[in-house]
């Protein structure tokens, strides 16, 4: 059963209709990368008025959204799973049976905005659309495209074999067009399968980085290094602890899964909404991000989190670290190679970062290709600038 939100804007006829579909995340699962998006849509004047803006997720994810955002849109309630369950067949097919039920409704203009699927429903989509023939159906990927990039052999119970299953079905002409979350991604992409992918079907709109103004003088009183997310083996947790142990006279601090833990003395704090999590992380001078695999196409939240509180980033090698230190400069991130050099970089940003100015760093992201400013003028250059045709064209 779907049902209505009230709507607080009369629908207009002869408008294109916008389509944000979320079948596969709820609560708050990505929640920030959704609310980032639906707020650069509505603060379009330009897609405002030109086309009508329906949004599609489940019951919790709407809950989760500001009322004062969804008073922007058309909202419907729709089947989702939740993906912590896995099962990834009788999730693939829910999300499947609610792709197929918009794209057969689209008309000539209309856009259907994909926010994320299991690759596995990605694969089937391509097959059933060479049937209908839609166009104006745009895919967000995500980090199951980290699978494409595996060495070790995929078994079929695992996202990499079904992601590659996708892209080796995927034909040059595919009417499925896709959407990435930063350049570095787009550009790998490309270059990896000339045949399959390319500039005109795969269009970047970043992950909204919302800036918190929030402790910028922290950093005067103290000096404080934090790992952000969860204890992963390959996001360096234990090499995290063991640069610690080095640097006796420094703070470290273990900020997730809804605690903080103060490395050197055991005691944990714990937090109790998404505004406490980037407060902590705000009380800290410096992100040691030591992942040790990953991200080769994919985004670290922990260093969107670290970009959004405006403190300076230290991480391992990794192709999004590099991009981000491309584009931001040595003022905000600093890449190093080995876990030698992460220790060594530590004391360096001790002499320097208290002659920094956060709050510059902080204005100069709001204002970067991951602001809200940014993220409306891709969405309005995809919807302006792209000739979207419909069925046999």
């Amino acid at each position: 059963m779907f049902i209505h939100y009230p709507h607080n804007r009369s629908i207009e006829m002869g408008k294109r209709r916008f389509y944000f579909l979320e079948p596969s995340k709820v609560g708050r699962q990505h929640i920030t990368l959704i609310e980032g998006y639906l707020t650069a849509l509505i603060s379009s004047r330009s897609i405002v008025e030109n086309f009508e803006l329906i949004l599609c997720a489940s019951k919790s994810t709407l809950s989760t959204l500001p009322s004062t955002l969804l008073s922007g849109f058309r909202c419907r309630y729709i089947p989702v799973m939740n993906p912590e369950k896995r099962r990834l067949i009788r999730k693939s097919l829910v999300e499947l049976f609610v792709v197929l039920r918009y794209l057969v409704k689209l008309r000539q203009g209309d856009i259907l905005f994909i926010s994320c699927v299991l690759p596995t429903t990605l694969w089937l989509i391509e097959i059933l659309n060479r049937l209908f023939r839609r166009s104006g159906v745009y895919v967000v990927l995500h980090g199951e495209v980290e699978g494409l990039f595996e060495k070790s052999p995929q078994s079929f119970q695992r996202i990499g074999y079904w992601t590659a299953k996708w892209l080796r079905s995927r034909k040059s002409g595919s009417r499925i067009l896709l959407v990435v979350l930063d350049d570095f991604i787009r550009d790998k992409l490309v270059q990896e399968f000339p045949g399959k992918l390319n500039v005109t079907n795969v269009f970047v709109i970043h992950h909204p980085v919302g800036v918190i103004f929030s402790d910028v003088e922290n950093d005067r009183r103290s000096f404080t290094v934090c790992f952000i997310g969860y204890r992963t083996q390959f996001k360096g947790f234990d090499d995290f602890c063991r640069i610690a142990s080095v640097h006796s006279s420094v703070s470290f601090r273990a900020i997730g899964g809804g605690k903080v833990e103060n490395i050197r003395d055991g005691t944990i704090e714990y937090l109790n909404s998404k505004d406490a999590y980037l407060m902590e992380i705000s009380k800290c001078s410096v992100a040691l991000l030591p992942c040790t695999s990953g991200y080769s196409c994919s985004l670290s939240a922990a260093a969107l989190d670290a970009l959004s509180t405006g403190v300076y980033i230290i991480a391992l090698d990794q192709p999004f670290f590099r991009s981000l230190a491309s584009y931001f400069g040595s003022d905000t991130v600093t890449v190093c190679s080995t876990f030698e050099e992460l220790s060594l970089e530590l004391d360096t940003r001790k002499l320097l970062i208290k002659q920094e100015s956060r709050a510059s760093r902080l204005e100069r992201i709001s204002r970067s290709k991951y602001g809200y400013a940014a993220v409306q003028r891709s969405f309005e250059k995809l919807l302006f600038n792209v000739n979207v045709p419909f069925g046999d064209g």
